[in-house]
């Protein structure tokens, strides 16, 4: 199997390879758990979001997986608790790899 041959504009409509989109969306979560774990992991989507990340509540996914899935919720989110630059990381992932 060949891949595309590199290019300086990554587009995820080509092709995901060389995006990393795994590693930024872990990326994305531990930030997002350090910038967290002081008052405002008290925010009932936190507590919901977090239990899906660690696999408490349904299925096992990756972190990319559950970003995708809750985009919206983590942007609400991230208003609530005034992390505007959270919300361009956030939004970068989307943008990137969503």
């Amino acid at each position: 199997m060949t891949h595309p041959a590199p290019t300086t504009d990554l587009d995820r409509y080509v092709s995901f390879i060389g995006l990393d989109c795994d590693g930024k969306a872990e990326r994305f979560v531990d930030t997002l758990r350090e910038c967290l774990s002081s008052g405002d992991a008290e925010d009932p989507f936190w507590r919901y979001f977090c239990a899906k990340l660690d696999g408490e509540r349904g299925p096992a996914h990756d972190a990319l997986y559950h970003i995708h899935a809750n985009l919206n919720p983590l942007r609400e989110m991230l208003l609530r608790v005034d992390r505007p630059q959270l919300i361009e990381l956030l939004e970068t992932l989307e943008h990137e790899c969503c």
